[in-house]
């Protein structure tokens, strides 16, 4: 999962048509896991230079198929 980090650049909702100002990495660690996902990591995978500095947060998980017979 890729999203944007928690932010305040409600500017965002407009040009983006966000709902949310972004997830933390330990909210998206508690969906992931919630979900059923194992192995769950967080990495913070960009950051801008410039205003708002916004910061891109990669998750990923690994999840098992269902079982065949």
């Amino acid at each position: 999962m890729l999203d944007l980090n928690r932010h305040q650049f409600e500017e965002a909702r407009e040009m983006y048509a966000d709902l949310w100002l972004g997830f933390t990495e330990l909210e998206l660690e508690r969906y992931l896991k919630g979900a059923g996902f194992r192995n769950v990591e967080t990495a913070i995978v960009y950051k801008e230079q410039e205003s708002p500095y916004l910061e891109t947060v990669l998750a990923t998980g690994e999840k098992s198929g269902p079982r065949r017979r």
